[in-house]
């Protein structure tokens, strides 16, 4: 048994359970979070919360990391969520232009110690959500030294990522302990419903065979809320918004459809949202919107219905 092996012997079970990725503390959303809990079936209730608490960026002098971090956002939901619910934050980044590629196992250590010293320093965070993008396989000594540093003191590493090859995927599996994948954008924004659905199908089945090869764990990203600005009309500019004729429940639909076959499986977590429905934005009434607009924060009621019956 290797050292990492034994560490995450002392992290706690994972529950099954949905998540959501948020960006702003509001009342609203945790109000709909505690009420849709108690509607829910208990595997479909919210069981990980993803807020944002910070960045990292790369100064460019040499390989360095700095952390930008605050509890500010995580704690205020710490604090009106239920106390059932693993709060995992958010700390995310930009390598456009390779700035974290291709480091020394040495160097991707001190970043990680950066990240895991917040986090475990942290009472109410049961671990970290970490979207470091694009992500390269030179990354991957960075999550594999966070997690062992966050098992050793039970708490989890999560990262995002899309579909890879079954080899990477394997080694992402490896480094941390929830892969939860982007199926909200796999096959492009605006595409057809047939497209997204196969595309979700054959994601799916990659992850769970590499997930049951590697006994990991991962989670689904599905197209609620953003689905509004990627799915249902083109998004970003200042030009007339342009339909795509499907809605934003046909999309969520599709996704459950796809991830149905995976439900009872152990190495099958849960649903991601993203992200979650903002009820205090000006966006409360997107059908109204006249222009182009990026990432509405709105889950139609119609859609919680759906997630309440699944």
């Amino acid at each position: 048994m290797t050292k990492q092996q034994s560490e995450s012997r002392q992290v706690p079970s994972l529950p099954r359970g949905l998540s959501t990725w948020v960006y702003q503390y509001r009342e609203g959303i945790a109000k709909q979070v505690r009420e849709f809990n108690q509607r829910a079936k208990p595997d479909m209730r919210f069981r990980y919360f993803f807020p944002y608490a910070g960045a990292v960026d790369f100064p460019g002098k040499g390989h360095e990391m700095v952390l930008h971090y605050s509890t500010d956002i995580p704690h205020h939901y710490a604090e009106t969520l239920p106390a059932d619910i693993l709060i995992m934050p958010i700390v995310d980044g930009r390598s456009d232009h390779g700035e974290f590629d291709d480091w020394t196992e040495e160097e991707y250590g001190r970043a990680a110690r950066k990240v895991a010293d917040r986090i475990l320093a942290d009472p109410e965070a049961a671990g970290v959500q970490i979207d470091i993008e694009p992500f390269h396989p030179s990354h991957l000594p960075f999550y594999r030294q966070l997690r062992g540093m966050l098992n050793a003191g039970g708490k989890f590493c999560t990262m995002f990522v899309g579909p890879r090859s079954e080899k990477l995927l394997t080694e992402i599996f490896e480094s941390c302990d929830i892969v939860v994948m982007s199926g909200y954008d796999i096959a492009g924004e605006g595409a057809p419903l047939d497209k997204y659905r196969t595309a979700m199908k054959r994601a799916l089945a990659l992850f769970q065979r590499v997930a049951h090869k590697t006994k990991g764990h991962y989670m689904i990203g599905i197209p609620a809320a953003a689905s509004w600005g990627e799915f249902e009309y083109i998004a970003g500019g200042g030009s007339p918004r342009e339909e795509t004729g499907v809605k934003q429940e046909e999309y969520v639909e599709a996704a459950l459809e796809a991830i149905a076959p995976y439900r009872e499986r152990p190495e099958f977590v849960g649903i991601s949202l993203w992200h979650m429905s903002d009820p205090e934005t000006e966006f409360e009434r997107p059908e109204d919107a006249k222009k182009r607009t990026k990432f509405p924060n709105i889950i139609r009621e119609s859609v919680w219905r759906i997630l309440e019956r699944y």
